[in-house]
């Protein structure tokens, strides 16, 4: 697999993620609201990237109950 097919890691989708989300009302809205619909086509973007990305590292918790 090369590097444009891998999706990011998640420390990765997290940070442009969260750099954008706190620079762009809608994606507050959104976040705010939970409504994943209602990002802005960048933050939407972003957003699936950073959903894509796997289980978050430090969520331990989550790992050993499987």
């Amino acid at each position: 697999m090369n590097d444009a097919a891998r999706p990011p890691t998640w420390d990765a989708a997290d940070s442009a993620y969260q750099r954008h989300h706190f620079t762009c009302a809608t994606c507050c809205a959104a976040g705010a609201s939970q409504g994943a619909d209602a990002r802005c086509p960048a933050g939407q973007t972003l957003w699936g990237a950073y959903q894509s990305a796997g289980m978050p590292p430090h969520f331990l918790w989550i790992r050993e109950h499987r």
